[in-house]
């Protein structure tokens, strides 16, 4: 197979050897990732990730008809990549899932066009669809992990291990959204501290659900008033 940089002569496409569309598909997608590295979510576009790429605006459109393709693709490939470039393998399903934060906190991007993504979810879409589907895969290996750490003596968990990998993927993506809108704050940190506290809830008797029929409506009355939002 050709290429990214077969065919190009100063970043530019060659006439005489046009480049394949997956290449330009591949292209693109790693322009994708350089652009969301340098630039806020809102302002990467199809023109800038076609300037990045050295590529004309219509390739963008050729290759990914849709703009959630392009953001789908390149996060999916954006995700594999660090998966193939880690130097150390995790020993445990939470020492996975803190490598994956400590690879935000050094490569934000990602995490915005996640933020980007799940915008998808919602959607009724072939995208949103494919996109729930991963999401749910993502869970399931979240869980098979968790369930191999305590076959192996590594966790103690007495909930039901797919209960406590939601937990964990809700202490993470909650500290990935964090990281956007507070970039003062030592995820890394507050991950060891959330850890421990699930590791010790983990370790005890499930609790019952609340009740929601005995909780008391609020008062709207008394919330207090947002100190950003108006009133």
């Amino acid at each position: 197979m050709q290429t990214l940089t077969e065919g190009l002569s100063d970043g530019t496409l060659d006439a005489e050897q046009p480049l394949p569309e997956q290449t330009i598909a591949e292209r693109l997608v790693r322009a994708a990732i350089r652009a969301y590295r340098l630039h806020p979510f809102n302002d990467v576009d199809a023109a800038v990730v076609a300037d990045v790429a050295g590529l004309p605006l219509d390739a963008v459109s050729r290759a990914f008809p849709t703009w959630d393709a392009l953001l789908l693709v390149t996060y999916d490939h954006w995700t594999a990549m660090r998966s193939s470039t880690r130097r150390r393998t995790p020993t445990c399903t939470v020492e996975h899932v803190r490598q994956m934060l400590a690879e935000d906190v050094a490569d934000p991007g990602r995490v915005r066009v996640l933020a980007g993504v799940i915008n998808m979810a919602g959607a009724g879409t072939s995208f949103a669809d494919l996109f729930r589907k991963r999401y749910q895969d993502y869970v399931v290996g979240l869980t098979v992990g968790l369930q191999r750490d305590v076959d192996a003596g590594i966790e103690s968990i007495v909930i039901a291990p797919e209960r406590a990998a939601t937990q964990l993927l809700a202490v993470y993506e909650g500290l990935q959204i964090q990281m956007l809108v507070r970039p003062h704050l030592d995820a890394l940190t507050e991950f060891e501290h959330a850890v421990r506290a699930l590791r010790e809830g983990w370790r005890r008797r499930h609790v019952p659900a609340w009740d929601l029929g005995s909780v008391p409506a609020w008062d709207l009355g008394s919330v207090p008033t947002s100190p950003i939002l108006p009133a």
